[in-house]
C-alpha cells in the first residue's frame, strides 16, 4: 500500500499540484496519451523546469488555455521528443525531425503539429478543470464540445476534435494516397489513418472511405442512360 502522505512529501507542493494538469495531458481516460512519451519521462522534465512546472499547475484553473500556457506546454512537447532540443515550437521540430531522418519516419514518432496539440491541450485543460473543482457544490461546468477539443458529429454524439484546420495545403493533401488492396480500414489504411477521404490516385477504387465526385456522378448517371437508349 502506498502512503500518500509521505508521497506528497516526498515530491513537495508545487508538483503536487502540477500533477491533475500533467496527468489529464499526459493520457488519462479521457484524454488520450501521445504515442510512446511515457508518464515518467513526462513527470521527471516537470520536476528538472520551472516554467514547465507552473504551466501544468495552471492547466485547470480556469476554462480556458492561456498563450502563454500553451506556449510552455508548446516547449515541453519538443523536449519531450527531443530532449536538447533548442526549438520551442511543434511544427518548427516536426520539420527538423523529419528532415534529419530524411523522410524514413513514422508520423507517430513525430511530436503532433501545433493544432493538434492545441486541441489535446483544450481537452486535458478541461479534464484538469473537472477535476480542480471536485470539491465544489454544483460547479458551472460548460459544454465539452464549446470549444474544449470536442465536437459533435451528425448524430449529436460526442467527438475528438483533432484538428481546427486542414492537416496539410490542398496540393499537399491531393498527392496523398493509400495502397490499400480489398478494403479501407482504419487499422492500416494511410488516408484514414491521417483523417482524409481516398482518392482517384489510390489503389482502391470504390472503397466505403471514398467520397464521389459530384461531377463523376452527374456523368456516369447520364452516361448510362445513354446506353439505355441504345
Amino acid at each position: 500500500m502506498i502512503d500518500v502522505g509521505k508521497l506528497a512529501a516526498v515530491l513537495g507542493s508545487g508538483v503536487c499540484s502540477a500533477l491533475p494538469g500533467l496527468h489529464a495531458w499526459s493520457g488519462c481516460d479521457t484524454v488520450s496519451a501521445l504515442a510512446s512519451q511515457g508518464k515518467m519521462k513526462a513527470l521527471k522534465l516537470v520536476q528538472a523546469n520551472d516554467l514547465y512546472l507552473q504551466a501544468f499547475t495552471d492547466l485547470g484553473s480556469s476554462w480556458n488555455v492561456p498563450t502563454d500556457v500553451f506556449n510552455s506546454i508548446q516547449a515541453f512537447t519538443c523536449q519531450l521528443y527531443a530532449r536538447n532540443t533548442k526549438i520551442v515550437g511543434a511544427n518548427s521540430l516536426r520539420y527538423h525531425m523529419f528532415c534529419a531522418k530524411k523522410g524514413q519516419i513514422e508520423s507517430g514518432q513525430l511530436p503532433p503539429c501545433e493544432d493538434s496539440l492545441m486541441q489535446h491541450t483544450l481537452r486535458a485543460n478541461y479534464q484538469a478543470a473537472i477535476w480542480r473543482r471536485s470539491l465544489e457544490n454544483l460547479p458551472d461546468v460548460p459544454a465539452p464540445s464549446a470549444g474544449h477539443g470536442w465536437e459533435l458529429d451528425d448524430g449529436g454524439s460526442l467527438k475528438i476534435r483533432w484538428m481546427a484546420g486542414l492537416p496539410a495545403p490542398d496540393v499537399v493533401l491531393n498527392l496523398i494516397s493509400c495502397t490499400c488492396r480489398r478494403t479501407c480500414r482504419p487499422s492500416d489504411c494511410s488516408c484514414i489513418l491521417n483523417g482524409l477521404k481516398c482518392t482517384v490516385v489510390c489503389k482502391l477504387q470504390g472503397c466505403s472511405n471514398m467520397v464521389q465526385d459530384d461531377a463523376i456522378v452527374a456523368q456516369d448517371a447520364n452516361d448510362s442512360d445513354g446506353d439505355s437508349d441504345d
